[in-house]
């Protein structure tokens, strides 16, 4: 009879225990997100807990997955969103909460979390910083400066670089400066997610190229923008349509580096309407991830955010957003 009540008793904790296991990994941030397809898979609603359930719906569009004039995005567009900041309304809601990957809009959060160093004290705009070694990107396409081993450029030329001209290993420099290490500044990248309530975003690198655990949500990016509000340093960055600034090269000689913006409107390649006005921006481009611009806006006096990852072409990307300009009227 002992031993009888003695298995009981071990089925009893092993059934909790095993309870226990499933709840904690369903619950956990990193296993959470470890499917093979992200791109591919949905988020309820229901399971959402972004910043509605954190405390934030008083200052930010609430999350929906509801379509949300979404025709003319639904055949080319992996995900698009327009925001009223003055009503906080969706105005387009296309796969708002579908996991996609973010391409260098990544650069967003990391110029947030490079600012939020800069005012902590913990570096200054002025800290010259050596490269150690040639930095190792190797993907086509990719943005990468002219910096090799031995080269010395300043904090705030970095800054430019990144956010204006996304260079990519400008990323990693930064990253590698502030944190000792890219994978540090990563995990500061995901706890600044998580503070601002875009908890279904996992960022694995600085820079933003193709790495199957590194994706975001439309709604967490547009999160992030409305963070990126906060930070007097990139509101001047992407104020600018072309910058020159200087370094020192691997052989000690100065050197100029002449940069326009990513962004079309800004570059003069398509026009933008005399209405509206560009404040944060952040465009990113890759196989996988598509053609993405998201940016804050000034139409007619009134803030809007904006996000479209278009899989088409670029020249459609901008189109997606002229329509989004329609939209507002």
């Amino acid at each position: 009879m002992g031993r009888a009540v003695i298995y009981y008793i071990l089925l009893i904790l092993l059934s909790a225990a095993s309870i226990w296991f499933v709840v904690k990994k369903n619950t956990s941030f990193k296993d959470a997100y470890s499917e093979d397809i992200i791109n591919e898979l949905n988020i309820s609603k229901e399971n959402y807990p972004g910043p509605e359930g954190l405390g934030f719906q008083s200052r930010v569009a609430v999350a929906t997955d509801e379509e949300i004039n979404a025709n003319q995005f639904k055949d080319d567009c992996y995900a698009a969103i327009l925001v009223n900041n003055e009503t906080r309304e969706m105005v387009v809601s296309h796969n708002a909460l579908k996991r996609i990957y973010p391409a260098s809009t990544t650069k967003l959060m990391t110029g947030i979390v490079v600012c939020d160093a800069l005012n902590n004290g913990e570096i200054s705009l002025d800290d010259e910083v050596t490269l150690e070694y040639d930095t190792n990107i190797t993907e086509s396409g990719a943005l990468i400066s002219d910096l090799r081993a031995g080269a010395k450029i300043s904090v705030r030329n970095l800054l430019y670089g990144l956010m204006m001209r996304s260079y990519n290993d400008y990323a990693v420099i930064l990253a590698e400066y502030i944190s000792g290490s890219e994978s540090a500044f990563c995990d500061r990248m995901n706890e600044k997610a998580r503070e601002i309530g875009a908890t279904n975003s996992h960022f694995a690198n600085a820079h933003g190229l193709h790495d199957d655990d590194h994706y975001i949500t439309a709604y967490d990016m547009y999160l992030i923008l409305n963070e990126a509000k906060k930070y007097d340093m990139l509101k001047e960055i992407d104020s600018y349509d072309t910058f020159t600034y200087t370094y020192i090269d691997d052989y000690g000689n100065p050197r100029e580096d002449d940069i326009s913006p990513t962004n079309q409107f800004l570059s003069g390649n398509y026009k933008l309407p005399s209405n509206i006005k560009l404040h944060e921006w952040k465009t990113g481009t890759t196989d996988l991830a598509g053609n993405i611009l998201t940016m804050n806006v000034e139409i007619d006096e009134k803030s809007y955010s904006i996000f479209v990852a278009d899989g088409d072409s670029q020249d459609d990307l901008y189109d997606k957003i002229g329509i989004m300009f329609n939209l507002t009227r």
